[in-house]
């Protein structure tokens, strides 16, 4: 069997479905984040925004998504590898 035989493709992880309405706008921004993680958390943070919750933080964001806590959105917003001005210059 050649080399190339005995690989299996995976197929690229997909970021997890939030509410439809923030699924469908976030995907026009689907092509600013290189990694997963990234897209995911951008959707996450929007859900936060949108959410009943009285205080907008991250800790509080996170508890509404079902994360053990924010570090995953805080880190997206402070060392993530997606651009700014990329952001700016796409907006809808």
């Amino acid at each position: 069997m050649a080399e190339s035989q005995s690989r299996t493709m995976i197929a690229p992880k997909k970021a997890k479905p939030t509410i439809p309405l923030i699924d469908e706008y976030c995907e026009n921004y689907r092509n600013l984040f290189p990694e997963v993680r990234s897209y995911q958390a951008f959707k996450n943070i929007h859900v936060g925004m949108l959410s009943e919750i009285k205080r907008k933080t991250l800790p509080e964001s996170a508890k509404v998504v079902g994360l053990e806590n924010e570090q995953g959105l805080h880190h997206f917003l402070t060392r993530s590898t997606w651009k700014v001005e990329k952001m700016r210059s796409f907006r809808i």
